[in-house]
């Protein structure tokens, strides 16, 4: 059972709660009885409103503009345990639910855990805000919250199990004008001694945007009050200040480093065929792979089933198409059954409008070892013209049992992906080959 006040913690047991990024907030009650599913209807209700429908007459929103606030001042000042919730995924007693989410192998699809994430991190980030500007008989929320990024998710050395119930928990850790972090743990229950264990733990930053999302949205200050919650605080700032630290070293806006361009230059000589003494000749070594020849792409059409509360595409639909597509890949790649160990930074660029022709293209870009990692790109084809409209990136690290096959670039666009596979995998922290992963 969770102790739900940190006076009556050790304080190995608060660094513990602070490494893994989420605490049970002083005044914060945990009643895990809701379900998933009873949380996404809740939040129909009473955020979206009794007439949320789509392509209902009465799902216009501009109406809700003058509910907004100008400045925070407005607002009061929230705390953490303001936002704590919990909810119960049934797969102990729910057997409909638990076929929803059994891989065929008898594990937990961790894209259907990625959806629940999405869905849990706005309904946080709803609870977080209170908005005295909004008369009590208007139901509708004036806010959109969307997905703006995801942080790195390391998913645990213990396989999680399809028949045994898992718990979401979590709160909002850091709030900046417009943006808000929220954190989440997820736990899968021992049944044997009826403990919870912490199988993984996310972070989700949100933005807040206006009635049509059209603009940002101000939302209510936090107010970290203990020690561990400034600690909590603060690792949000890092966050920030580490997302920001990557687009400005991103390859994208500045060349490779030294040792990086001598990796290049030394899997270049790798290839060439010295007998020809020629650079247009390459010669592929051994167990390695082109990585022209490590792509796996799917295209879906966009229907209004999986849209979003403002009818955009669910960004949680997004993750579990992009890292099934990487796992599908890398089980082609490696010729054995991966593991998904690590999912890394995802960035929602643009929304995905409901009807749209969505390119997913998956590239195996960087292996070492046991390990492979998988770049997949979403992409908004339109039709009429042939063009590509960039919305997501993803990047997921897989593990397989057997050594992974070096993956080599021919072309300078490759080698620049291979050096940015290899700096999200090298910014990660990885488990021994040896040992037990989640499967997908």
């Amino acid at each position: 059972m969770m102790i739900k006040l940190f006076k009556f913690l050790s304080s190995k047991s608060q660094v513990e709660m602070i490494r893994r990024g989420l605490i049970v907030p002083p005044g914060a009650t945990e009643k895990p009885t809701k379900t998933v599913t009873d949380l996404l209807e809740d939040f129909t209700r009473s955020v979206l409103g009794p007439e949320y429908r789509h392509g209902s007459k009465n799902m216009g929103r501009e109406h809700l503009y003058k509910y907004l606030p100008a400045t925070q001042a407005e607002l009061p000042v929230r705390r953490m345990s303001d936002s704590y919730d919990t909810a119960i995924i049934p797969l102990g007693t729910d057997l409909s639910m638990r076929e929803k989410y059994m891989t065929f192998h008898k594990t937990i699809r961790i894209g259907r855990l990625l959806e629940d994430l999405d869905i849990f991190a706005v309904t946080l980030c709803y609870k977080h805000i209170l908005n005295p500007k909004q008369p009590a008989n208007v139901s509708i929320s004036p806010y959109s919250i969307v997905t703006a990024c995801v942080d790195q998710i390391d998913i645990s050395h213990v396989p999680l199990r399809h028949d045994a119930d898992i718990r979401l928990r979590g709160h909002v850790t850091w709030v900046g004008k417009s943006s808000l972090e929220a954190t989440m743990e997820v736990d899968q229950i021992d049944e044997k001694t009826n403990a919870w264990n912490t199988v993984t733990n996310a972070r989700f930053v949100m933005v807040s945007r206006d009635p049509m999302n059209k603009g940002s949205a101000i939302v209510n200050q936090l107010l970290p009050e203990t020690e561990e919650e400034k600690a909590l605080f603060r690792k949000g700032e890092e966050n920030k200040e580490r997302r920001t630290q990557m687009q400005t070293t991103s390859l994208f806006r500045k060349p490779p480093s030294e040792q990086e361009r001598l990796i290049i230059h030394d899997q270049f000589l790798r290839t060439i065929d010295w007998k020809s003494m020629s650079f247009k000749t390459r010669i592929k070594p051994a167990n390695s792979v082109w990585m022209a020849d490590a792509k796996l792409k799917n295209i879906i059409i966009c229907h209004p089933e999986n849209r979003n509360r403002f009818n955009k595409i669910f960004g949680g639909f997004l993750m579990r198409l992009a890292v099934e597509l990487a796992w599908a890949n890398g089980y082609v790649y490696c010729k054995s059954l991966p593991t998904v160990v690590h999912v890394d930074d995802i960035l929602f660029r643009k929304p995905v409008e409901i009807g749209s022709l969505l390119y997913f293209s998956s590239q195996v870009v960087y292996t070492q070892g046991h390990y492979v990692m998988v770049r997949v790109s979403a992409e908004v084809v339109q039709p009429e013209d042939g063009t590509h409209d960039l919305t997501n990136v993803f990047h997921f690290t897989l593990k397989t049992d057997r050594m992974a096959p070096e993956v080599i670039p021919r072309t300078y666009q490759e080698a620049m992906m291979y050096l940015d596979g290899r700096r999200h995998f090298m910014d990660t922290e990885h488990p021994s080959p040896a040992g037990p992963v989640a499967k997908l």
